[in-house]
């Protein structure tokens, strides 16, 4: 069995001009194998350090992906090395086509390079809620080459990950809650410190309002037709929270002064008209 194993090893044939012996078939196949395995163990290896490193699944899976383009590369230019191809000349080849695709494929390598340190930096995560070039939305996916976004009104919108990482971005759900401003104008006549102390009051009684940071009640401006108050509150960070605190305390507020008596006037204006002959 032995000496059979070792004629197959001797055995060798032509092709394309070259010599190949069933022992460079022999060790190509153990080189194919071992990278298999170190891709394998490279896989455990990454996954456990980026778990230990508070990482999400989007993380382990690119950082796998990208220690493959590594490996299985450099498996094959060695097993190209054992079949006798020059290694020097194979190197020199392989720096020149990868210059070459470095350049027709630089944003697509830019985009990919912007996603592994938005994944690992996480200036956001899937589930906030950004502004990014005019949209806003919600952040469904975060991919090598684009992050997707669903907008507030159920739209798809695709960004590229340099974009997002050199670019501008506004992540409205970073922290545990936001300020949102409510304007209610009271008339010239009224008192505005009872009109503030009962804006006050329904910032307090609001159940979409945080007891802290501490609510205000600032006089804004003086308008044209009335003076505006500026009721500012704190709620949960998402869209639909701040629509809902804004749009309960503009109802509270509004009962409150219709109870006591406090006019909202409508905008007044007044026309000159110049009698003509």
């Amino acid at each position: 069995m032995i000496s059979l194993i070792i004629e197959v090893l001797k055995t060798s044939v032509t092709f394309l001009g070259m010599e190949i012996t069933g022992l460079m078939v022999a060790v190509a196949g153990f080189l194919l194998v071992a990278g298999f395995i170190a891709d394998q163990i490279s896989n455990i290896l990454v996954e456990r350090a980026i778990k230990e490193r508070g990482g999400d699944k989007h993380v382990s899976k690119t950082s796998k992906k990208l220690t493959s383009y590594v490996i299985y590369p450099v498996t094959f230019i060695v097993i190209l090395g054992v079949f006798g191809f020059p290694l020097a000349s194979l190197g020199a080849a392989v720096g020149l086509i990868g210059l070459g695709l470095s350049f027709a494929l630089k944003d697509m390598i830019s985009n990919f390079i912007s996603g592994l340190f938005i994944m690992i930096n996480k200036p956001f995560k899937i589930g906030d809620q950004i502004q990014v070039s005019g949209e806003a939305g919600t952040v469904r996916d975060i991919k090598i080459r684009a992050t997707e976004i669903k907008t507030y009104d159920g739209r798809q919108v695709i960004v590229p990950n340099s974009m997002l990482y050199n670019g501008k971005v506004i992540n409205n759900t970073a922290y545990k809650c936001r300020r949102f401003d409510v304007i209610v104008g009271i008339g010239y006549d009224e008192d505005i410190q009872e009109a503030k102390e009962l804006a006050i009051e329904t910032l307090e009684e609001a159940s979409t309002v945080k007891s802290r940071p501490e609510p205000q009640v600032l006089v804004n401006e003086l308008g044209g037709s009335s003076v505006n108050l500026k009721l500012r509150g704190w709620s949960k960070p998402s869209k639909a929270n701040m629509l809902k605190s804004a749009s309960e305390v503009t109802q509270i507020v509004k009962e409150k002064y219709d109870k006591s008596g406090i006019d909202i006037p409508y905008p007044i204006r007044t026309v000159y008209m110049n009698n003509e002959e």
